[in-house]
């Protein structure tokens, strides 16, 4: 796969040295084959992003800079992603303050990046011969971190990186070589398996610094180790890289000093082996709802045992709710937030990932998409194809329960097979409901998202924008605010949230359920003036 005719496959650059986690340095390899966008700080840019050939969709990630989805409607929802098919063409507006330095743009799913589909978006701090600038005389300040002004929130949060063997369901299915991300402080908690391994959630409001002290708790006497499956295509056997970092979407931060990549020349170690820390500063300088934060310490081999999370920015002055007390770290999937002068709304944080690499109870390596193939069908599967599907660290596969009831009709019945492994997320008939729907991992081949008896609107601060009940071409750096349209469903009941394509994803396990309360059992709570969303515990907790 190329770039404008050139492509800098990572394979090629293994061969020369083994470093996952300066990939993408041109201190280590030189710049890449593929166009280098050069720039000056701050300047306007337009890239013309076309799709000419061949096959399959690709989405295009920038890290460090966003723009807004549809370039000439101002309510168009702010992104760092693009989904494009074959014959497609975008226009990318790119504006704001934004640093000297190198920014990596890439295609999000893995085979993609490993193929060569990656390049660098240089921002040059001095005048350059070959490049005259936009404006006369223009010249960009020396590169400095950020630092915040005096009055502002800043949020601090301690966290670790670990393995775990994460179970995915009760059946057990597992990943023994887990990767992830947790607060420092439940370390211990998390080692010992004393509650349920879930992706990272930091939660932020509009103005808010976040400053980020990371510990690589990774233990070298078991390094992560090298898989060929899930595969991509014409891969190479290296050593993957012990090192790990933290990207965030959408938040500013300085290329140099706060990326968590290692790209460009840009020559400030960006990722921390096992045993260092590293401190980055963030700014969410408005509300951008879900964030996703990955580890750029080695694509290749960590993102698909599960290392990735979310930062969730809130509107200005909000408080966060897990139960019926404010939170100031409030890391649950499920949480109550209120806003000054808004109705509050319960908020579910769901994260789709693909390509998992899942053994079975037995230590069988589960190929889902390579059971039941019919004499003649179409062989094994495509790369993009290979691993396991789930959500938020869990899968319910259909293999497991139709071992123990064979009526596939029945296969999403509670009663019979009790609740699915997923999340099922709660709420009360009729509240405001926002689901920050994210997909940080890890194979290109799209997926989409559906929630039975719900709609919402496609672009949710647009009044005009179309209202669906289906959200397609969803690949990797998606990440959507799905505000539900009329709030959530007046009748109680469980409705199924799942992946729109049956084959492979539903059956590998990427469903799960909302689940609506009556509301006559909801109790209201009082706090600092402000009415807020509360629950009768005995109810949320009988499952």
């Amino acid at each position: 796969m190329g770039l404008n005719y050139r492509c800098e496959p990572m394979r090629e650059r293994l061969k020369k040295r083994e470093g996952p986690a300066h990939i993408f340095s041109s201190l280590c390899y030189g710049d890449p084959a593929t166009p280098i966008l050069e720039t000056y700080p701050g300047e306007p840019m337009v890239i013309r992003l076309l799709d000419g050939a061949h096959e399959e969709h690709h989405a295009f990630n920038i890290a460090g800079l966003s723009w807004k989805k549809e370039i000439a409607d101002p309510l168009s929802p702010i992104v760092q992603e693009q989904t494009l098919g074959i014959s497609e063409a975008f226009n990318i507006r790119l504006e704001g303050d934004y640093h000297a330095g190198d920014y990596l743009y890439y295609f999000g799913g893995i085979d993609d990046v490993w193929l060569g589909l990656w390049g660098i978006l240089r921002a040059h701090r001095c005048p350059q011969k070959h490049l005259l600038p936009l404006c006369k005389g223009h010249t960009a300040p020396a590169p400095q971190p950020l630092t915040p002004p005096r009055g502002t929130v800043v949020r601090k949060f301690e966290l670790a990186a670990i393995q775990a063997d994460i179970p995915y369901n009760r059946y057990g299915d597992h990943d023994p070589e887990g990767l992830l991300f947790v607060p420092l402080a439940e370390v211990e908690k998390n080692k010992c398996g004393c509650g349920a391994y879930k992706p990272l959630i930091l939660r932020a409001n509009a103005g808010d610094w976040i400053e980020v002290t990371l510990h690589n708790l990774i233990d070298p006497s078991h390094p992560v180790q090298y898989n060929d499956y899930p595969s991509v295509p014409l891969d190479f056997p290296h050593t993957p890289s012990n090192r790990v970092s933290l990207n965030p979407q959408f938040l500013k931060y300085h290329p140099i000093y706060s990326s968590g990549i290692n790209v460009g020349f840009n020559d400030v170690e960006q990722t921390a082996a096992p045993g260092e820390t590293i401190t980055y500063l963030w700014h969410a300088d408005q509300e951008y709802g879900g964030c996703i934060l990955n580890s750029f310490g080695d694509l290749r081999n960590h993102r698909h045992h599960g290392l990735f999370g979310a930062a969730v920015t809130q509107p200005a002055g909000s408080k966060f709710y897990d139960g019926i007390r404010p939170s100031e770290e409030s890391h649950g999937e499920q949480a109550v937030i209120v806003p000054p002068g808004e109705e509050p709304y319960r908020e579910f944080v769901l994260f789709a990932h693909n390509g998992i690499r899942l053994p079975d109870k037995a230590g069988r390596l589960i190929k889902t998409t390579e059971e039941g193939e019919e004499e003649g069908g179409h062989g094994a599967p495509d790369h993009e194809d290979t691993g396991e599907k789930g959500y938020n660290y869990r899968s319910e596969r259909f293999f497991n329960p139709l071992e123990r009831n064979p009526l596939i009709h029945k296969v999403f019945d509670s009663h019979i097979h009790g609740n699915p492994a997923t999340p099922v997320f709660k709420a009360f008939c009729g509240e405001r409901v926002i689901l920050r729907l994210l997909m940080p991992a890890d194979k290109p081949r799209n997926i989409g998202f559906v929630l039975h008896g719900h709609t919402w609107k496609a672009q949710p601060d647009d009044p005009l924008s179309n209202t669906i009940p289906v959200q397609g071409a969803i690949s990797v750096g998606g990440s959507y605010n799905i505000e539900l349209d009329g709030d959530a469903s007046r009748i109680p009941g469980d409705y199924q949230y799942r992946s729109g394509s049956l084959r492979w994803d539903v059956e590998s396990g990427m469903w799960g359920l909302f689940r609506m309360l009556r509301s006559s059992i909801k109790r209201r709570y009082e706090s600092a003036g402000q009415r807020i969303l509360g629950w009768c515990k005995n109810c949320f907790s009988r499952g």
